[in-house]
């Protein structure tokens, strides 16, 4: 039998056609598919941290696009660690005819990725394949928190402090949120199941999900109050980008929590004037 295959997001064309301009292209527009409301913050940032992040944030999406792909957990697996190998194939040279993955290479080339944090990513993507929602609020926390900081840590290359922590795992549990509908539709909810319980056929209660969304605001909220003082020792370009994404966040959760808005159906986004005052805003209290 043929050993699996990386799912088909994204695309590869043929390795002798690869074409650096295109491959930065793909990888850009990945990340502002993945970031949505967010992906202005990448604007903040400089040049060549921009193009690193689009393609740290692309190859990230490969790996969860894996881990949310149907048949048999070690199909899902196989491609996640097809997905894996194939990286540090690229990075030993090889052409693989994967751009994102060779757009991850030159960036290696430029400064070397950070191992730890790479690892951590390609776990908690094989951690989201063995499961379809998470057992607790702790859980989903906690799951939050180590893909959050993962990101963090792979671009900046250190440690951070609590508050960034924070921020980041709660940007990550307010996507989630965003993508609740979508989610449940194909049979996954990143809701724990301690909040909404599995019905029938693999179904969740629109009810229960609504509400159980409306809950996790205020803990989310929370943690995005307490971010500001954590992020003066960020470079300007992240501090910037930090910025722009907690005043994003929490205009959001405000319309999340609005009973008027099915969270299910259509859920909240930034209007383009919004967009635009929150990127003034981040310029001027980033610097």
């Amino acid at each position: 039998m043929n050993a699996p295959q990386p799912p088909p997001v994204p695309a590869a064309p043929e390795a002798a056609g690869f074409d650096e301009e295109k491959a930065g292209e793909l990888c850009a527009g990945i990340a502002r598919g993945l970031l949505g409301d967010f992906s202005p913050a990448l604007l903040l940032l400089p040049g060549t941290e921009l193009r690193r992040a689009q393609a740290l944030l692309a190859y990230a999406h490969g790996l969860f696009d894996a881990a949310r792909q149907g048949g048999l957990e070690g199909e899902r697996l196989a491609w996640i660690n097809r997905w894996e190998l194939t990286l540090e194939a690229a990075f030993a040279g090889e052409r693989t005819g994967q751009p994102v993955l060779l757009r991850m290479a030159r960036e290696n080339e430029r400064r070397r990725w950070p191992v730890d944090p790479l690892d951590e990513l390609a776990a908690c993507a094989r951690r989201r394949a063995l499961r379809r929602q998470p057992s607790t609020v702790a859980d989903a926390d906690v799951e939050a928190l180590i893909l959050g900081r993962a990101v963090a840590a792979a671009l900046l290359e250190k440690s951070l402090n609590a508050e960034v922590d924070g921020l980041a795992s709660a940007l990550v549990r307010l996507g989630s949120l965003q993508r609740l509908g979508d989610e449940v539709r194909n049979r996954r909810c990143p809701l724990p199941a301690s909040e909404v319980a599995e019905v029938e056929g693999g179904r969740f209660d629109p009810g229960q999900l609504l509400a159980a969304a409306r809950r996790e605001c205020p803990r989310l909220r929370s943690r995005l109050l307490r971010a500001p003082r954590g992020l003066a020792g960020l470079p300007s370009g992240y501090r910037r980008a930090a910025v722009f994404s907690l005043l994003a966040a929490l205009s959001l959760l405000t319309e999340i929590e609005d009973p008027e808005i099915d969270l299910l159906k259509a859920p909240p986004r930034l209007r383009l004037g919004s967009r635009l005052g929150l990127l003034l805003r981040a310029r001027w209290v980033g610097r």
